[in-house]
């Protein structure tokens, strides 16, 4: 087996998966996705292998060879946060990553959903990929991975399948537990440990440029700031002040619950909404859905695109293109990039003690 491993990243959004595999040794051939923002982000930072083109045509496209296939395809019809429409036309791109894997051919694929994925519509998509799986060439695990085990200061679930063609895998072992563990695992990371040393700043302000005024407060800021002279997408929302008002009511740990009996518009079942994290512990699962993302823990906004990168543990040189909106959406929806180097680092030792 060649020493540096070869990938290709499908339905790659911002670019996620490519950051954390890049800085675990691995050659990037390719990547490809059809929003055209996210695109735009990942061709600033990392250039001409960005394919913006729609995967469900793939039998139209060339694909190069490669060790690694990664793909992430759109979550919103599997999710808690989205409308679970069986008949959305996104749920059939799951069936396009395995169309893909049969024609590229790669020794190992890593797929990568929401938890639902498993549970959704009766489990009839995950039954099917089974069958599919168990007759392909693979032998293959699913697992749901927490990305606060990997240093990532979020609870975020995910969904992954790992396949290989020689062995079956195993999932990273965790690097991280709520304390310092015994066999040297670190503490969590907690939001205040991803935020705290960015910069309060303006409501309304559109431009999101800053200095760093502040020396980094630990590892993890020291990690983001790495090759960045400057921070950027720090947007902050110009809220109205009915929803300044909302906020203000929400308490440390506090969700649409708290402000449900006081405001008409939000007698809703819905509890996903103005959620106001903790300091001391990994933030909630970094989202953008109706609207509304986090509430910062001691200012009454909410959390702007960087703040949200950092929870996802995008580095500061990471730069995203299009409008708050798009950029909200391209970062919440990105696998994290501590969680994907964390799967290719445990990918590439199972790989070389196989074949040692």
């Amino acid at each position: 087996m060649k020493n540096k491993l070869t990938f290709i990243d499908l339905f790659a959004g911002a670019g996620g998966w490519s950051i954390g595999l890049e800085n675990a040794g691995y050659e990037h051939l390719q990547m490809y996705d059809s929003n055209k923002s996210a695109c735009l982000t990942a061709s600033r930072n990392f250039g001409t292998i960005v394919n913006c083109i729609d995967l469900s045509k793939h039998k139209k496209i060339e694909f190069p060879k490669t060790d690694i296939l990664v793909g992430s395809p759109p979550c919103q019809g599997f999710s808690n946060e989205g409308k679970k429409d069986p008949n959305d036309p996104r749920n059939s791109l799951a069936w396009s990553f395995f169309d893909i894997a049969d024609k590229v051919d790669p020794y190992f694929i890593v797929f990568e959903n929401v938890p639902g994925f498993k549970r959704s519509y009766g489990g009839k998509y995950f039954n099917e990929l089974s069958k599919r799986l168990n007759s392909s060439k693979y032998f293959w695990k699913d697992f749901i991975l927490d990305s606060a085990d990997y240093g990532v200061p979020q609870h975020r679930k995910r969904f992954v399948i790992l396949g290989c063609k020689d062995f079956r895998p195993i999932a990273p072992e965790p690097t991280h537990l709520p304390q310092n563990g015994l066999n040297g695992e670190l503490r969590f990371v907690t939001l205040w440990d991803a935020i705290s040393d960015l910069p309060a700043p303006t409501m309304g302000d559109r431009i999101g440029e800053f200095e760093y005024v502040s020396k980094a407060n630990n590892n993890f800021q020291k990690l983001m700031r790495k090759d960045s002279k400057k921070i950027y997408n720090h947007t902050a929302q110009n809220h109205s002040e009915r929803v300044l008002d909302k906020i203000r009511q929400v308490p440390v740990g506090g969700n649409m619950i708290s402000i449900v009996d006081k405001f008409e518009e939000n007698r809703v079942k819905y509890e996903g909404g103005y959620r106001r994290a903790f300091k001391d512990r990994p933030s909630y699962t970094a989202y953008w859905t109706r609207g509304m993302t986090s509430i910062h823990p001691e200012q009454d906004r909410f959390l702007t695109p960087r703040e949200c990168a950092r929870i996802q543990s995008f580095p500061d040189s990471h730069i995203f293109c299009g409008n708050t909106i798009e950029n909200y959406t391209q970062i919440c929806n990105a696998v994290p990039p501590l969680l994907s180097y964390a799967i290719g680092i445990s990918i590439r030792q199972q790989i070389f003690l196989y074949h040692k």
